[in-house]
C-alpha cells in the first residue's frame, strides 16, 4: 500500500473519529475562559462571609462541662450563625450546634431558621420561591457533600440556590444558572459522563491519544507533500 495514501486514510478516520470532540473541547474551553471563575464560583452572590466571633458577656456553659456532656466529641469549638455565638460539638455519629448561655442543643435547624441564614448570606435582594430538607438522593451538584442540607431556591436572575447544613448552619455550598452550564460544559470537556469530576478517565485519554494520532498523520501528509513539491520542480 501507497504510504501517502495509508496516511491520508488514517488522517482522515482519525478526523471523524476526534473531530466533534476537538469541536466541542474548543466550545467548552471558549466558555471556561470567558467567564470569570469567581463569578462562576458564586462569590459576588455571598455577603457575610466574614464574621466576628465572641462569647456572650456571661457564657454559663464551659469548654470543660461540654467535654464531659460529650466524652465521645472529637472537636468543640465557637461558630458564628447570622452573627451569634455557639458552640458545635462533632462526634463519631453526629454533629451538634450548642447554646452557649446555656448548652441546649439549637440542631437540626428547623425551615424558618434556614431561611434566615439563607437571607443573611445571600448578596441580593430576592425573594425565595423554595425550601426543602435534601435527606437522600442528593443532586449531582453538590458534589459528595454529606446530608442533610437544606436547599433554598431564590428568585433571582441567576436562579441560585444556596445549601445550608441543619447541624453546623454553615452555608455548605451554592449554586447557579451560570454554575450549572460551567458543570455541563466541564462534564463534556473531560468527556466524564458520570460524575463530572475525573479529568483521568479512559475516555477522555483515548481521545487524546486519537488527536495525537490525527496530529501525526498530518505531519505525515505534510511531509510527503512538500516531496511531491520537490520531484515536481527537478
Amino acid at each position: 500500500m501507497n504510504k501517502s495514501f495509508l496516511a491520508r486514510s488514517l488522517h482522515k478516520w482519525l478526523g471523524l473519529i476526534v473531530g466533534l470532540q476537538l469541536a466541542i473541547w474548543l466550545v467548552t474551553g471558549l466558555y471556561m475562559v470567558i467567564v470569570d471563575l469567581d463569578f462562576i464560583h458564586g462569590d459576588p452572590l455571598v455577603k457575610n462571609t466574614q464574621q466576628t466571633l465572641s462569647l456572650p458577656a456571661s457564657p454559663q456553659v464551659s469548654i470543660d462541662t461540654l467535654r464531659q456532656q460529650y466524652p465521645t466529641a472529637t472537636a468543640i469549638d465557637l461558630r458564628t450563625v447570622m452573627g451569634k455565638p455557639f458552640f458545635a460539638v462533632t462526634t463519631p455519629k453526629q454533629r451538634y450546634l450548642l447554646n452557649p448561655q446555656n448548652g441546649a442543643v439549637v440542631s437540626p435547624l428547623d425551615e424558618k431558621t434556614a431561611r434566615e441564614i439563607a437571607t443573611f448570606h445571600f448578596n441580593v435582594k430576592a425573594a425565595i420561591v423554595n425550601i426543602e430538607l435534601l435527606t437522600d438522593n442528593p443532586p449531582t451538584e453538590i458534589g459528595r457533600r454529606p446530608l442533610p442540607l437544606w436547599r433554598v431556591d431564590f428568585d433571582d436572575r441567576f436562579s441560585t440556590s444556596f445549601y445550608i447544613n441543619p447541624y453546623t448552619g454553615a452555608l455548605a455550598t451554592r449554586r447557579h444558572q451560570y454554575w450549572r452550564i460551567f458543570d455541563f460544559l466541564f462534564m463534556l470537556h473531560i468527556m466524564d459522563y458520570d460524575e463530572r469530576a475525573d479529568a483521568h478517565n479512559l475516555l477522555l485519554q483515548v481521545a487524546q491519544f486519537t488527536g495525537v494520532g490525527f496530529a501525526i498523520t498530518g505531519l505525515w501528509l505534510l511531509f510527503y507533500s512538500f516531496k511531491r513539491r520537490r520531484k515536481a520542480t527537478t
